[in-house]
């Protein structure tokens, strides 16, 4: 009987382990809200190649259960993040690195580090990198309570 308390132990752990490890780029997001947490960088490994390389720090639910996405992007040079596209939900892109061209709303400018993008939810938009060198951002999305 001594087994029972122990099993439930471990399984507890592996939950709270499962809900506070970094989402990799492609899941959805995690079902419990999102732990408060430092998540180091060393621990956040990439995807991708010196194309285009990604990696996702959270995707979920704050406490009161809106849900939220952050993930970097490294782009090399010329390269575009997708086509043209829309979504419903909103998005921050925070520019540490580089030169992009943005095109939202059938404008394009010409963005350098240090600036800021907002995208509004179901308006057409994407970047490219602009410059000769890789172009880093981070991307914070606003996804809602249905994303």
């Amino acid at each position: 009987m001594m087994m029972l308390p122990a099993l439930a132990a471990a399984q507890a752990a592996h939950a709270e382990q499962a809900a506070t490890a970094p989402q990799t780029a492609g899941q959805g997001p995690q079902t419990t809200p999102l732990p408060a947490k430092v998540y180091h960088s060393a621990e956040m490994p990439y995807k991708g190649d010196a194309k285009k390389k990604a990696r996702r720090f959270f995707y979920g639910p704050e406490h009161s259960g809106y849900n939220l996405e952050m993930h970097e992007t490294v782009l090399g040079p010329g390269v575009e993040t997708h086509a043209l596209h829309t979504h419903a939900h909103q998005e921050i892109i925070i520019l540490m690195e580089g030169t992009v061209q943005v095109s939202m709303d059938g404008r394009t400018d010409t963005v350098e580090a240090g600036s800021v993008i907002f995208y509004e939810p179901d308006r057409p938009h994407n970047l490219r990198n602009a410059g000769t060198t890789p172009c880093r951002y981070y991307v914070v999305e606003l996804r809602g309570k249905n994303a």
